[in-house]
């Protein structure tokens, strides 16, 4: 376990109360829906108020927000730090590893892919305290230091084409937003489309269809 960093009582209380409610909140839908899902018997479960559970978070659809900002945090320096001095590309791969070793529970998947797929509007950055991240992924190295992004991956993805693209990883002329629709299709695509196949091939399939994609656009790729 990482080194403990110095935390005032009040940073430590309200990132183990948040992280306590969202958990609590996650773990209900493992085998509910998002709209079952009962604010006061998440409060009785943690042991707060009502009114606590909404200082922290003004509506449920901000915990899932707050889940996948958080989460994609841990993806992002994972990816990172598995793809170690590789391409920018392999850091993409090894974000679709990540994510695949989360995807254990279908139930989850598929609910939070159909909760944010109803939602009009994309959701807003998310600031996530250094307390939190910690409390929630003590084991994770450099989660205090990557980079806040977007719930849906968009920036951290970008930011590894555009790097790869300078690298010559990729064709000068490759289109970044048209990939980003590519790679993001993939991301939710694939689960659907294996969910009355096989849940659990969905990380052989990742690796698939990336390499699919990746000689599509003609990347060239760490041997």
């Amino acid at each position: 376990m990482a080194e403990i960093p110095e935390f005032t009582l009040r940073e430590k209380k309200h990132a183990k109360t948040k992280l306590a409610l969202m958990q609590a909140f996650i773990k209900r839908m493992e085998d509910q829906r998002f709209d079952d899902i009962s604010i006061k018997e998440v409060c009785e479960e943690v042991m707060v108020s009502e009114g606590t559970f909404y200082n922290y978070f003004p509506s449920k659809i901000n915990v899932i927000y707050y889940f996948a900002t958080l989460y994609h945090l841990y993806i992002q320096c994972e990816a990172i730090y598995r793809a170690e001095k590789k391409s920018f590309l392999s850091r993409i791969d090894k974000m679709f590893e990540v994510m695949a070793e989360s995807y254990s529970n279908p139930h989850l998947v598929y609910e939070l892919i159909s909760v944010l797929v109803r939602e009009k509007t994309e959701p807003s950055k998310m600031d996530i305290s250094l307390a939190e991240r910690y409390y929630a992924f003590p084991d994770c190295k450099g989660i205090l230091e990557v980079k806040t992004g977007s719930v849906l991956l968009r920036e951290f993805i970008r930011e590894c084409l555009e790097q790869a693209q300078k690298n010559q990883e990729l064709p000068e002329k490759t289109d970044i937003d048209e990939m980003i629709i590519s790679l993001k299709t993939l991301i939710a695509g694939l689960p659907l489309a294996v969910k009355y196949v096989n849940f659990k091939s969905v990380p052989e399939f990742y690796k698939k269809q990336l390499k699919v994609l990746w000689k599509g656009y003609g990347c060239k790729r760490d041997k």
